[in-house]
C-alpha cells in the first residue's frame, strides 16, 4: 500500500511539472538558453546515475547478476528507440500535406500523443523504482523531474507554434502529463498479478533512462559550442550523477 501511495504522489508531482512551460508565455526563458542546456546536462547525469547506481545496481544486488537483467535493459533501450523512430517517421509524413495549418495541426497532435506515451512510460519507471525501495523511487522521481522541465518548454513551444490557445495548451499538456499516474498504476497492478514482474520492470526502466539520457538529452548540449559553456554543462552532468550517488547513503 505504501508503494502505491508513494508512486501516485510522485507521479502527480511530476505531472504538475507540465505547468513550468507557462514561463514561455512571457518569453523569458529560451528553449535553447544556456540555463536550459545546463539543466539538460544535469538531467542526463541524474538519469544515468539513477539507471546504473539505483535500478541496475539494486536489481543485481537483489537477484544476482544475470544475462536476463541486461537483456531487459536492452529491451528498455529498444522500446524507446522504436517509439521515437515511429514518431520521427510520422513527422516526416507531414510533407504530404500542402496547407500550413494542416501541418501544424498534425505536428501538435503527434507531439501530444507521443508525450502521453512518454509520460506513461515515466510512470512505469517511477513505480518500478519504488518497488526497489523508497530511496530509489525518490531518486527516479528527481531524475524524471529534471528531464521533464526542459521537455515541457519544448512541448509548450510546439503547441503554441501550432496555433493552440494558451488555455488549451495548459489543459491538454496537464492531462497528457497525468498519463504518468496511469503508467504507475499499470506497473503496480502488473507486479501484483505477474509473479516477479519487478525483475523485468526495473531493468526495463533503467534502459529507458539510459536511452533518454544518451539519445535525447546529451545531443542537445552540442547545439551550440563554446569552451565555457561545455565546462559548465559537463560539470552539471557530473553533479547530476554525483547527486544520485549521494542518495545511496540514505538507504
Amino acid at each position: 500500500m505504501e508503494t502505491l501511495a508513494y508512486s501516485l504522489i510522485a507521479t502527480f508531482i511530476v505531472s504538475l511539472i507540465s505547468f513550468v512551460g507557462i514561463l514561455l508565455f512571457f518569453r523569458k526563458v529560451s528553449e535553447k538558453s544556456n540555463f536550459i542546456t545546463s539543466l539538460i546536462a544535469f538531467a542526463a547525469g541524474a538519469l544515468l546515475g539513477d539507471a546504473f547506481l539505483h535500478l541496475i545496481g539494486e536489481s543485481i544486488k537483489d537477484n544476482g547478476y544475470s544475462v536476463e537483467i541486461m537483456i531487459f535493459v536492452f529491451a528498455g533501450i529498444l522500446l524507446m528507440l522504436v517509439i521515437e523512430a515511429y514518431f520521427h517517421c510520422s513527422h516526416d509524413s507531414e510533407d504530404e500535406y500542402k496547407h500550413e495549418h494542416v501541418k501544424k495541426s498534425v505536428l501538435a497532435n503527434l507531439n501530444t500523443f507521443g508525450d502521453g506515451i512518454h509520460n506513461f512510460l515515466d510512470g512505469i519507471a517511477i513505480a518500478a523504482s519504488f518497488l526497489v525501495s523508497p530511496v530509489a523511487g525518490v531518486a527516479s522521481t528527481i531524475a524524471i523531474i529534471m528531464h521533464e522541465i526542459p521537455q515541457e518548454f519544448a512541448d509548450v513551444g510546439i503547441l503554441l507554434y501550432s496555433g493552440w490557445s494558451k488555455k488549451k495548451v495548459l489543459i491538454v499538456n496537464f492531462l497528457t502529463a497525468l498519463t504518468a499516474v496511469a503508467g504507475a498504476i499499470f506497473a503496480l497492478i502488473l507486479s501484483n498479478y505477474v509473479e516477479g514482474a519487478q525483475k523485468f520492470l526495473i531493468p526495463l526502466a533503467a534502459g529507458q533512462f539510459i536511452y533518454i539520457a544518451l539519445a535525447d538529452l546529451l545531443p542537445e548540449i552540442h547545439e551550440k559550442s563554446g569552451v565555457k559553456k561545455y565546462i559548465i554543462e559537463i560539470g552539471m552532468f557530473c553533479i547530476g550523477f554525483i547527486m544520485m550517488y549521494a542518495l545511496l547513503f540514505l538507504e
